[in-house]
Parts: structure tokens; sequence; C-alpha cells
């Protein structure tokens, strides 16, 4: 319960007398099962945390949130996590998020594909191993480029200056992703079910998650789409198959729209707190209704 975001909908949840069932993990105190079986034909499984047993058929939505993990034998805590995604998997109800459609936001650089299948102009980007088409790669956008991970580990975006060019011949030992700098304004969309929560977020930062560590300035303000980004946002999660999303768009002075990711596990109270959104209520609703 550390994690503001659980903390935040287990909360939402319990105000609705809603009958909820916390598993984590590597939690300390009450120990976790799961267990599967054939009968007759047809199959039954269920989860057992300390004393309390749910079936499988009793759970009608699931809400799986990614975190860090304590146990200092990271293969258990590998099976352990596995086995939570597995009986998710086999669960015919509503998850948040399934495994398939959490897991584009595995490769940047796949999920900007997808992005782009559905009508979002997208940054020119590179992914490369090779120092000399960096180095070129800025040269031809004209010293606007940031640089950034291409998996799912999460990465403080950075400019690339002249000052770096020394430490270029780094991307030798990992595949680096270099994109065109977009000038405009950041908009974070949260899209809960088939509802959606525009944030505006203006800041002197390059990655405006860390402006106040920098000493930079940071304000948030809710705003309303245009219809047809409004639209576009929802064709995109939903053809991904995500039931929560926060959607990075840029709007740029001439109005245009570029996506450049997907999070597919939102920590979404930082803007709530700033905008007053009511993020967490629209999700402890799906949950409830158990239907994306």
């Amino acid at each position: 319960m550390a994690d503001p975001v659980l903390a935040n909908v287990c909360a939402r949840l319990a105000v609705r007398n809603a009958d909820l069932m916390l598993v984590h993990p590597d939690a300390d105190g009450d120990t976790w099962n799961l267990s599967w079986a054939i009968e007759d034909g047809c199959v039954s499984d269920r989860i057992g945390l300390g004393n309390r047993i749910v079936r499988g058929s009793d759970i009608e939505s699931v809400y799986l949130r990614a975190m860090t993990s304590r146990d200092t034998s990271m293969q258990a805590a590998r099976m352990a996590v596995t086995s939570l995604w597995e009986f998710a998997e086999s669960l015919p109800v509503l998850v948040v998020n399934r495994r398939q459609a959490s897991h584009t936001n595995m490769s940047k650089p796949y999920q900007l594909q997808l992005i782009e299948r559905y009508g979002f102009r997208v940054p020119k980007t590179l992914v490369t191993m090779v120092p000399e088409q960096a180095r070129a790669f800025y040269d031809e956008c004209g010293g606007r480029v940031i640089y950034k991970s291409i998996s799912s580990e999460r990465s403080i975006v950075k400019r690339l200056t002249p000052d770096d060019f020394a430490r270029l011949d780094l991307v030798r030992e990992c595949p680096t992703q270099f994109q065109e700098m977009i000038p405009g304004t950041d908009l974070r969309v949260h899209t809960v079910g088939d509802r959606l929560f525009a944030t505006e977020v203006v800041s002197d930062g390059v990655d405006y998650r860390y402006a106040a560590d920098e000493g930079g300035r940071r304000s948030m303000r809710a705003v309303e789409l245009p219809p047809a980004i409004h639209a576009r946002c929802l064709d995109l999660v939903g053809g991904i198959g995500l039931s929560l999303s926060g959607i990075d768009l840029r709007r740029t002075p001439d109005g245009s729209y570029y996506c450049f990711e997907v999070n597919t596990s939102p920590a979404f109270t930082l803007f709530e707190n700033h905008t007053g959104q009511r993020i967490g209520d629209a999700l402890a609703d799906l949950l409830l209704t158990g239907t994306a």
C-alpha cells in the first residue's frame, strides 16, 4: 500500500463496499497460493490468501499493477509474478491490463509502429549501436535530438548536446533510441475504459516528470481534446487492447499532435492530485462493472 496508485484504487473500491482481495507476490505476512485442476472436463481454479479462498468463477475483474519486487531471489520473484499473470489470463473477466496489451510497452520502437498505424504523427527516430549514425542523426535534425531507453525500464529523457559527443561511443554497449525533438506543449491523456482525461503540462524541462528535481517549473491543468484527437486516442488504446492507459502527446505550435508512447501501467495519481480529475474513481467504477 506504499504505492500511491494502489492505495488510491483500493480506497475508492473500499468506499464503494467492493469485495477486494489484494495480493502481492512477496508481501510480508499472509502467504498466498494458486491452484488449477480439471474436474469433469471443466477448469477449476482458485487463489488463496492466508485463510481466505476465492474461486476463479467468483472473480469479476482484476487490476494488475507492475511493482518492484523486494524478493532477494529474482528467479523466485519472477515465478511469483508469472503465476499471477497466468492466473489472470485464465479468467474470462475484465483484466486491467492483460499481458499481451501491457507488453507492447516492452519495446518502444515496436509500440511506436502501432501508434503510427492509428493516425498519430511520431517523431523521426533512430535506434542504433553505431556512434557515427547517432552523430549523423544529430546533424540531420539540426541539433534538436533527445535520447532515451528502448525498453520499459524507466529512463530520464535527455537532450543530446555537443558535450555528449565524447561519450557517444558508449552506444556500442547498448541499443539507444534517438528522436527528433518536437517543439510544443505536452499532454498526458489517461484513458479508463471509454472515458478520457487530458492534462496539459507546461514545463521548462526536457522531461517534465523530473523538471522540479532539476530546479525547473511544472504546471498542469485539465483540458479538452479536439474531438478527432479524442477519438483517435480511444481507437489507439482499443486497438492495442488496453482498458487503462497513459498516452504521451505533444501539441505543436501549428496544432499538430504527435504521440510518443502509451504507458500501460500509468501512475495517474500525480496528474489527479494536480488537476482534480477523478481518474481513480473512473478505474474503480470500471472494475466494478466488470466490462471495458
